[in-house]
Parts: structure tokens; C-alpha cells; sequence
């Protein structure tokens, strides 16, 4: 027997690829015999993950699938013959893409229908979060657990500091950091003009990082309110960067931001945990259980609001002593060594209903 993870696509630097990735090594150190496979592989990892079209499996093995969204191969992986495991990473509700992007749109209604098939498929699954396990009980699924993203501290702090970036940007000015794929249910755009509101009302000292690729057509509105707001000199736009300038970026920042409608887990918000950053965030979806009492949440986005919130924040040192406390704490929660217990449990309680499947 051994434990088989396949998905659509993995990446070098996505998410979900991570956590596969870093479940096939938790496997292996459990002593298990594993093997990934994909629809679609990063040539920077072939050497990893093989072809779809190199697939192999026995009835004995355990098929994990890590689900993203909608995609042809959801087909494949609802009719395999035999009953297998789900990651589910969750998949962004649709409507935050209906008149912007009609392939993610479609994308994503596709693959609501197509989670049922999955669940119906599945003899057990994982949610990236509670808020994503809800889903999976929502559907009917009777065994279900919570496998959080595994992000791990030192995996970031190894890179040393971009020394361009230190020396141009680690200065007095108040730095806000968001970090993740800019599409438009992220909010970036609110997050310009919250900082608007900040340099008209509070102080005209501020910056605001964008970091990562942003989506072509919602980077052009964006550009465009930036440069109509007056907020050229406080907006930077870093496109693509390596994990080295990600890093950077986290060191540099006073606080990481997220006003973003929708998350499975949000792994920007550990990073800046990791990095002892205090973090502001719009509470929805998973956002609340994966920051715990490690930042604050906001419920109000008015521009006013998000604006007045950090700066009261960033200037009340208990505040940020306490601050600092929580993220201590929701880190030792998120500890590999605590995953890896859980993780540990929750395979020994898929071999046996595996067995029971025999």
C-alpha cells in the first residue's frame, strides 16, 4: 500500500502545491511509500511529480486528491474506481468573478457541481479550515477533519535580506503589506483607497505594497486609481517577485493587510505572523479561525474605518504587545509538530476505513 496525491496542476509557489508537497514529505516520515502525480506539472518539478499520463496506482493504495476549483480533470478523479481521500482547498464562490472574469467565473461554478461528485467519491476529507470541513458536511460527507496548511517558519526566515530593497525601503515611513494573487475579491483596490483616506486625514507619511502578480485587466483599474487618487509616490506595485524579495517585503512592512472577501486558510496572514508582523484583516470566510487573537479583525471597511484602525494600532504599545502575545500563541498552534500529531491520527484513521472499504 501506498499513499498516492494527485492534483490538476502544482506550481512551484502555489498554496495548495505547497501543502501537497509538504504532506508527501509527512508521509514519508511517517515511514509510508507515496507518489504525486498531475494533470499539469512545473517543469521545476518533474523531478517530484510525475504526468498524469505516468499514473499508477493498485486497489490497495490511497488516492489522495487536492481540489482547487473546476477543471477537466474533476471528471477523472469522480469516476476512479475506487473510493478515495479529499483535500479540499476550497473554491472561491463565483459571483466574485461575474463580470470581470468569465473563465474563473465558470471555473468555479463548475466546480461546486463537481465537489459533490468528488464528496459522493470520497471515503474521507480534509478542509484546509473548519469553514471549508463545514462544506464537506454540507454535501453529506460523514468523516471529515480539519488539516490546516502547513507553513513552516523556517522555510521563510532562511532567505537572507534583498539588500536593494532594505537599503531603498527600511526607513520611518509607515509600510502596509499585501501579499497574494491580485484578483478582485482580494480588494486591493479598497485597500488604495483606504490609504487615501489615510494620507488626506491622518498623514501624508505612508506606503502601500502590492505584492504579486496582479490580474491584467483589474492591475489597469488599479494603476488607474493610483495615479487619479494622487497615490503614485505611496502605492508600490512589485508584479512577480522570488520568496528572497517576498521575505524582504515582510521584514520591511509595519503590518501585513487583508481585505479580501474570500479565503480557505490565507497563508499571508502566518507569514506575517512568522515575521512578527501585527496583521489587520477583513473577517470572513476562514479568516477569523486562521488568525485567531493573533491580529486584528475588521468588520467595518469603510475607508475611515480600515485607516484609523491601523494607525490607533500601530501607536498603542499594549495593543501591540498583545498582540505579539496572540501570534506566539496561534504559531505553537500551527506548529508542524502539532500537525504533524493530528496528521498522524487522521492516517491511521484512513487506513482503517480503507480496510473497511476491502
Amino acid at each position: 500500500m501506498k499513499f498516492v496525491q494527485i492534483a490538476h496542476a502544482i506550481t512551484k509557489d502555489d498554496a495548495a502545491s505547497r501543502q501537497l508537497l509538504n504532506m508527501d514529505s509527512m508521509l514519508k516520515e511517517l515511514g509510508y511509500d507515496t507518489a504525486m502525480f498531475a494533470h499539469k506539472v512545473d517543469s521545476r518539478l518533474t523531478d517530484q511529480v510525475k504526468s498524469m499520463e505516468a499514473f499508477s496506482a493498485t486497489a490497495e493504495d490511497i488516492i489522495i486528491y487536492h481540489m482547487t476549483t473546476g477543471t477537466s480533470f474533476n471528471k477523472w478523479v469522480y469516476n476512479y474506481p475506487q473510493k478515495i481521500v479529499l483535500y479540499y482547498h476550497n473554491i472561491t464562490p463565483a459571483k466574485f468573478f461575474f463580470g470581470n472574469a468569465w473563465g474563473s467565473w465558470w471555473k468555479c461554478i463548475k466546480g461546486r457541481r463537481e465537489l459533490k461528485k468528488i464528496a459522493a467519491n470520497s471515503f474521507f476529507a480534509w478542509g484546509a479550515s473548519e469553514y471549508s470541513r463545514k462544506e464537506l458536511v454540507d454535501l453529506g460527507m460523514e468523516r471529515t477533519a480539519v488539516m490546516s496548511i502547513v507553513v513552516e517558519p523556517g522555510k521563510y526566515t532562511q532567505y537572507e535580506p534583498v539588500a536593494s530593497l532594505l537599503d531603498k525601503y527600511q526607513d520611518d515611513v509607515p509600510t502596509l503589506l499585501m501579499v497574494g494573487r491580485g484578483v478582485p475579491h482580494k480588494k486591493l483596490d479598497e485597500a488604495i483607497v483606504a490609504v487615501h483616506w489615510y494620507k488626506e486625514h491622518i498623514s501624508p507619511v505612508i506606503r502601500l505594497v502590492l505584492a504579486g502578480n496582479i490580474k491584467s485587466s483589474y492591475a489597469k483599474k488599479l494603476h488607474r486609481m493610483v495615479e487619479s487618487l494622487g497615490l503614485v509616490e505611496q502605492v508600490i506595485f512589485t508584479g512577480q517577485i522570488s520568496n528572497e524579495e517576498l521575505c524582504t517585503w515582510y521584514r520591511i512592512t509595519d503590518a501585513v493587510l487583508s481585505l479580501s472577501e474570500h479565503e480557505g486558510f490565507c497563508v499571508p496572514l502566518v507569514e506575517g505572523m512568522i515575521f512578527d508582523k501585527p496583521v489587520f484583516a477583513y473577517a470572513c470566510s476562514a479568516v477569523p479561525e486562521t488568525l485567531g487573537e493573533a491580529g486584528v479583525l475588521l468588520k467595518d471597511k469603510s475607508p475611515e474605518a480600515i485607516a484609523t484602525i491601523i494607525k490607533n494600532v500601530l501607536n498603542d504599545q499594549d495593543k501591540l504587545a498583545q498582540l505579539a502575545d496572540g501570534r506566539k500563541k496561534r504559531l505553537a498552534a500551527l506548529s508542524y509538530d502539532r500537525l504533524m500529531e493530528k496528521f498522524r491520527q487522521d492516517i491511521k484513521t484512513i487506513i482503517e476505513l480503507k480496510k473497511q472499504l476491502s
